[in-house]
């Protein structure tokens, strides 16, 4: 059955222009394809990049109304000085006086750093 099938010179040119002609068209469909993504990338990466840009603004601000004096003081070393002075007898009344802590927490620190402790 093979052997009665013959191609001519221009049989076999017409079948490789199309077979060229098909690849050009996936080629040009897939391009698009990628290209309406990379458009949607695009968008993306503009809305991240405002979203940054506001987040910095904020930055900046919160920054602007920062304390003059600095950062305030963390509260480990309040604890710190409250351990400290715990150490050198002071009570729970006069950390929460002079430190500004809750009630609890200088019982806390009387009971672990106290003299008695």
């Amino acid at each position: 059955m093979l052997d009665s099938l013959t191609f001519t010179g221009r049989e076999l040119l017409i079948a490789i222009v199309l077979a060229t002609v098909v690849y050009l068209f996936e080629v040009l469909l897939f391009s698009r394809r990628r290209d309406a993504g990379g458009r949607v990338a695009r968008a993306r990466v503009e809305a991240l990049e405002a979203e940054l840009a506001a987040v910095r603004a904020r930055l900046d601000a919160l920054e602007a109304r920062a304390p003059a004096g600095g950062v305030e003081e963390p509260a480990e070393s309040t604890h710190a000085e409250a351990a400290r002075m715990a150490r050198a007898g002071a009570g729970a009344d006069e950390l929460v006086a002079l430190l500004g802590i809750s009630r609890s927490e200088a019982e806390l620190i009387v009971a672990l750093y106290g003299s008695g402790g």
